[in-house]
């Protein structure tokens, strides 16, 4: 994967992680923003 694919692929997974923001506060309530993604104080370990 060239760098230039890299930045295409991780465009589109910022723009699909709005996307899904959007639905879930939607559907759930609340502000997109209160559902992105949070980074785990063990790194998920």
């Amino acid at each position: 994967m060239t760098d230039e694919e890299l930045d295409e692929f991780r465009d589109a997974m910022e723009e699909q992680g709005e996307t899904l923001r959007k639905a879930l506060a939607e559907d759930l309530g609340g502000d997109a923003d209160n559902y992105r993604t949070r980074p785990i104080a063990d790194g998920g370990e």
